[in-house]
């Protein structure tokens, strides 16, 4: 039940923002180790775009299965701002109710 909960939610997230584990975490009542755990056995990267998840300090983090130099590669495709390995704050929503709201 996790695992498709958070895939469903993770491809919610538009081009251009991310998401943090802990904010997902959070919202789901799961730890945001579980979440990460999830999210590395994605196998689908294409249809749930893991890359949009990040280490709440706004850092790109590991957890993906190609390695965080193609997740950044890929959020800055996207149009996401990132400085030292680490998102830009606007970029990042942290209140699932926004993203609801705001994009959809």
């Amino acid at each position: 039940m996790d695992k498709e909960i958070i895939y469903d939610i993770v491809q919610l997230i538009p081009m251009g923002y991310v998401t943090t584990y802990k904010a997902l975490g959070k919202f789901l009542g799961l730890h945001q180790r579980k979440v990460a755990q999830l999210l590395k056995n994605n196998k689908n990267p294409i249809i749930v775009p893991c890359h949009r998840v990040v280490m709440s300090n706004g850092k790109i983090g590991g957890y993906t299965p190609y390695g965080s130099n193609v997740k950044k590669a890929l959020l800055i495709s996207e149009g996401v701002e990132i400085k030292d390995n680490k998102v830009n704050k606007k970029h990042i929503i942290r209140d699932f109710n926004v993203l609801l709201n705001d994009f959809y």
